[in-house]
């Protein structure tokens, strides 16, 4: 169960569906066929890639044995290096979001650089502090996240309900509207978004050497956490939808607005301040979670001497990996200064979540290579989640195809971009130079293992 947690707490995020049902009804059709070509071949990598090779380490043990140590190093430094944008990206939702805890009269300070700046800089010390104190106590933070992304997921469900049959649905639903210009690139740009946003299962895996009987815990926990993730959010999606008008979505707090709408209508307006609070106690739940499992990255690279061997210390009374955690905090931190250079808090984000999307998809074209290469070669004696091996590697080509085509509509501006040149400029440029540091260190760290 606190696998379980775990993954609801670091997948679930709200502002997916925000950004979801800003995109119109179309992202429905949009989230089944991200269920259907992205989350479930994910599903089924990761629980047979664990049972296989339950190590620490996750996608990059994975990668590594399948393709040797560069592709292994690149795997693990990309899953590590897009988390420190991926926090400030996650930082700002939170910000926005915790807002709502004074009262609606607050929401516009979730706009204001300087308080956002600062909640996002006191929430990574307060996770820094919680990872070096070591997972026994730092689970408790992942639960309580996964408790109340539960239950707010299933609050927005029942607003949305009520709102559907006492007031009838805030945006017209007929058939066409689901499939309505569906292949333009301004529909298909939410693709990416969406998919990202059913990213994470693979992120438990990670701390497999420090969860009891992973073989069997890790996959039976993907299974449920699955569907409770997959039901959030295809259900939520619609729910915000009926109870607010696709126009007033902002897609940052978009999920808390449609929330507060039915509750001022049925006069429980105080419970939007309630679910504020759990909705940024499951931010910071899924920050904690990311936290976690990233830094286990450069800590077993530096064990392994791919970066420096610091990083493979571990503390003399927490058993922690401090210094990777350390570092991972000091980094994550100048980006949330840098990421508000020249940028409105909404553009911030969006350019945040772009270049994430980029460097956090290369993993996971490792994931799904591996996972299609092992089952083409017909070892099947641990595949008990689909026997079958045309359809396993269909599943793995599936999911390595998405993820390409997911990459391409990250690169599509926003329109509400207000330079197309600089964004790009942002993104990509982001993209490629994380990509040149880690070729440089691999190079460097096999320099520095072949020296006497």
């Amino acid at each position: 169960w606190d696998v379980v947690l775990f993954n609801i707490t670091a997948i679930v995020g709200f502002r997916w569906i925000s950004v979801a049902a800003a995109g119109g009804n179309t992202s429905m059709t949009l989230w089944v066929a991200a269920l259907a070509f992205f989350f479930l071949p994910q599903a089924l990598a990761v629980m047979e890639l664990t049972r296989r090779m339950p190590v620490e380490g996750g996608v990059y043990s994975w990668t590594r044995s399948v393709f040797g140590d560069f592709h292994g190093f690149m795997a693990g430094w990309c899953y590590w290096t897009n988390n420190l944008v991926y926090f400030p990206n996650l930082l700002v939702y939170l910000a926005g979001i915790s807002v709502f805890m004074a009262g609606s009269s607050y929401q516009e300070l979730g706009e204001s650089k300087p308080y956002v700046m600062a909640f996002s800089l006191l929430a990574i010390l307060a996770v820094t502090l919680a990872n070096v104190f070591g997972l026994q106590s730092g689970r408790w933070v992942h639960n309580v996240g996964g408790i109340g992304t539960w239950v707010t997921g299933a609050a927005l469900l029942l607003f949305g309900a009520i709102a559907l049959f006492r007031y009838g649905s805030a945006n017209p639903m007929p058939a066409e509207s689901f499939l309505a210009d569906i292949l333009t690139f301004d529909k298909l740009s939410f693709f990416a978004a969406i998919c990202f946003g059913f990213a994470g299962l693979e992120l438990a895996p990670v701390l497999a050497g420090e969860v009891k009987d992973p073989e069997r815990a890790i996959p039976r926990a993907t299974v449920f956490s699955g569907i409770v993730v997959a039901g959030i959010y295809v259900l939520g999606t619609f729910a915000l939808l009926v109870a607010l008008p696709r126009a007033d979505i902002n897609i940052i707090t978009g999920f808390l607005q449609g929330i507060a709408a039915v509750a001022d209508k049925l006069g429980v307006s105080w419970t939007t301040n309630l679910l504020a609070l759990l909705i940024t106690l499951g931010g910071i739940g899924g920050l904690m979670a990311w936290f976690t499992g990233s830094a286990r990255m450069p800590f077993v690279a530096g064990i392994d001497h791919f970066l420096p061997t610091s990083f493979g210390r571990v503390h003399p009374k927490y058993g922690s990996p401090y210094v990777a955690v350390i570092v991972q905090a000091i980094i994550a931190s100048v980006f949330v200064v840098m990421s508000f250079a020249g940028a409105t808090v909404q553009e911030a984000y969006l350019i945040l979540l772009d270049t994430t999307l980029l460097v956090y998809f290369l993993p996971y074209v490792y994931l799904f290579a591996a996972y299609a290469v092992i089952r083409s070669r017909g070892d099947a004696a641990k595949s008990d989640f689909l026997k079958s091996r045309l359809a396993a590697t269909l599943a793995g080509v599936a999911g390595l195809l998405t993820t390409l085509a997911a990459m391409a509509m990250a690169l599509v501006p926003p329109e509400e971009t207000t330079s197309a040149w600089l964004f790009h400029a942002k993104v990509i440029g982001g993209f490629l130079a994380f990509l040149l540091v880690g070729v440089v260190l691999y190079w460097a760290g096999t320099r520095r293992g072949t020296e006497p």
